[in-house]
């Protein structure tokens, strides 16, 4: 590709915050109370900062087009490579549904019309009519997803977030009286119980996707340099985000796990009610938060299908891997759209969208963690048995180096072993989903390795 097509610094910074800042978990955060600003803290320092260094150490040290995928590989050769990115993959089918259900209610937020985000199936078709739009956009190459994205990360993230902690905090000073009783003692939580345990846990799902700038490794100017600052720029404004903008969101309002959908436009309705504002705040986010998930959208529809093409180039069907006149796995990216589509129309048969959206973002948490075990583990394979390569951006001493990864791996396998406990209230029809799935597609993965490896070793005889 040419250089002057390559992201650079602040091409790849937007695209990551895009990509792992969603200001939908600020109000799935308030549910839990000020206490959310303790766990925030607490899953950035376990989970965000261990794997943002793994990243950009890996990322800078072997700057591959495939990240995930060729990092496993070099570790633990072609199975564990493609188990790994397919893993990757098949979790974003149940991603990619929670973020357009996200989409929908923006849209009908942004067109006035919040009625049409309270039909479950309704949602579910808006929603796969807007997946197959950016997927048939995406197709066009990483050039597209960059231009989408530098629109959507200013506009669609960084205004929204202004405006609900300048808000929210203008309220504050402006002597209003808070929703939320903010002390010591209601921020530090006094009763660690598993449902906290379990919120922690999707807190840290909240941090997921610098993972996938590995993906891009080989379409970003002078890697060594551009991802660990990238990386920097990106855990700074994302930190920043999150707990100002919760702090302010529960200044203005409380909700409850039942609101999760539409609790960021409760928010803009009672600002606007509030402070007498001429237009209609929530109708503004809603077009923010468009402008957002369609720009992350893209970023996030094309990476795991790169992921899985370098993966599985020995393993799946050579049509299938077949690139467009733009580079892109055509074949990978519509079939992935076709799953997801029937993932959104089974999702509509929950009672609402608000239990559709918690269901899957469970789902996606269970799912997304898998690969970090790999992911980890990699690393601290590399890190022991390549000492002599050089390492561009690197925590410096290996012990150190050691203690970061176990206290990833620690989070990570909390997470997983955590998601599978079903809380209290869950029904069987929301929790099935959620075991199910990750089986199914695991055995899927499974059998495809299998077969892909006879048929390598069938070709190798003749």
């Amino acid at each position: 590709m040419d250089s002057t097509k390559k992201l650079g610094v602040l091409g790849l910074s937007f695209l990551s915050i895009n990509a792992i800042l969603g200001l939908r978990n600020i109000a799935f955060a308030s549910t839990i109370g000020p206490s959310a600003i303790f766990y925030w803290i607490v899953a950035a320092l376990i989970y965000f900062i261990p794997i943002g260094l793994i990243v950009a150490e890996l990322s800078t040290t072997y700057p591959n087009q495939g990240g995930m995928g060729v990092w496993v590989r070099k570790a633990f050769g072609e199975k564990a490579s493609f188990l790994c990115s397919w893993f990757f993959w098949i979790a974003n089918f149940t991603y990619y549904p929670s973020l357009l259900l996200t989409t929908t209610i923006a849209i009908a937020y942004g067109i006035n019309h919040p009625q049409l985000a309270t039909n479950p199936m309704q949602t579910s078709i808006i929603s796969s009519i807007i997946f197959w739009i950016v997927t048939l956009l995406t197709l066009k190459g990483t050039k597209m997803s960059g231009r989408l994205a530098s629109i959507g990360a200013p506009l669609g993230v960084i205004v929204p977030a202004i405006l609900i902690f300048g808000f929210g905090f203008y309220s504050m000073f402006n002597g209003e009286p808070s929703a939320t009783n903010f002390t010591h003692e209601t921020i530090m939580p006094n009763n660690i119980s598993f449902g906290t345990i379990m919120f922690l846990s999707t807190l840290m799902f909240g941090f997921s996707g610098a993972e996938m700038l590995g993906t891009i490794a080989g379409n970003v100017k002078n890697p060594q340099k551009t991802f660990p600052r990238a990386i920097f720029i990106t855990s700074i404004i994302i930190a920043f985000v999150y707990i100002l903008a919760t702090v302010a969101f529960q200044f203005v309002i409380t909700i409850s796990s039942d609101q999760t959908a539409t609790a960021l436009y409760l928010f803009a309705d009672k600002v606007t009610t509030q402070f007498g504002l001429h237009f209609s705040l929530s109708q503004l986010l809603g077009i923010c938060f468009l402008l957002a998930f369609v720009g992350s959208l893209s970023f996030l529809i094309l990476n795991p299908s790169v992921m899985i093409a370098e993966s599985g180039k020995e393993i799946l069907p050579k049509d299938l891997l077949k690139e467009n006149k733009d580079g892109m796995p055509s074949k990978l990216v519509i079939g992935q759209a076709v799953a997801v589509t029937l993932i959104l129309l089974l999702s509509a048969f929950v009672p609402s969208v608000s239990s559709a959206l918690n269901m899957l973002i469970l789902m996606s948490t269970l799912a997304f963690f898998i690969p970090y075990v790999f992911l980890i583990s990699a690393y601290i394979k590399l890190r022991l048995t390549e000492k002599n390569v050089v390492r561009p951006f690197k925590i410096k001493r290996t012990k150190m180096a050691i203690l970061v990864a176990i206290i990833g791996m620690i989070s990570v396998v909390g997470t997983i072993v955590l998601t599978l406990i079903p809380a209290p209230g869950t029904t069987l029809l929301e929790y099935l989903p959620i075991v199910l799935g990750p089986i199914l597609f695991g055995s899927i993965g499974l059998i495809l390795n299998s077969k892909g490896t006879k048929n390598k070793k069938g070709q190798a005889k003749q």
